[in-house]
């Protein structure tokens, strides 16, 4: 588990449990790749959901992605090799995720997706909160293609040819990225802890 993970980045806790699959995947699907669809829902769709959330996408906006994203899924199911399902679908997040942030950047103001406050538990820490505010902010400063390849290695596990594989780059620039993003959150990070001295 990276340092990032497990050290800095709080949990963003669970996907929204009602997601349900969606009707348009289990009735227009061949039973064995309904099955398919059903594992690969099952088993990376809170995946799915962070790595939209920390690419800068809302959760109610995360959760309309992840739906997007299973439904290219069943779409590109035949193409998507066996074992893979997490790279391609990590990729195919990543993907929607920049779509969604150029549409929003068309319909708003740069000023970004607002959190949705979360009323399910008013006891909650205040300092996880605060924690997931600063990761989210300090993700949010970083260029795209630095965010993307931070949030997939480091947060959500990938190996670096998954990585690379997934945004379709060389796996020696996704190594640089890699650098470059970690030299520039520590950067960042150290700024604003140099100003709240």
């Amino acid at each position: 588990m990276s340092a990032l993970k497990k050290d800095v980045v709080p949990n963003d806790g669970e996907a929204p449990t009602a997601a349900k699959e969606p009707k348009a995947l289990v009735e227009t699907t061949a039973p064995s790749d309904r099955e398919r669809l059903a594992v690969m829902f099952e088993a990376h769709y809170d995946r799915v959901w962070r790595v939209l959330r920390r690419v800068g996408l809302g959760d109610a906006a995360a959760e309309d992605a992840a739906q997007q994203v299973f439904m290219i899924a069943r779409q590109k199911l035949a193409a998507i090799e066996l074992g893979k399902e997490r790279g391609f679908l990590c990729a195919a997040a990543v993907r929607v995720a920049a779509n969604e942030r150029l549409k929003l950047k068309r319909e708003t103001s740069t000023e970004g997706v607002p959190e949705e406050a979360d009323l399910s538990d008013p006891e909650g820490s205040l300092a996880q909160q605060q924690q997931r505010a600063l990761v989210d902010r300090l993700l949010a400063s970083l260029d795209d293609e630095l965010r993307e390849v931070l949030v997939l290695f480091d947060i959500e596990g990938l190996t670096r040819p998954e990585v690379a594989e997934a945004l379709g780059i060389p796996e020696g620039t996704a190594a640089s990225r890699l650098r470059r993003a970690r030299e520039a959150l520590a950067r960042r990070y150290a700024k604003l802890a140099e100003g709240e001295r």
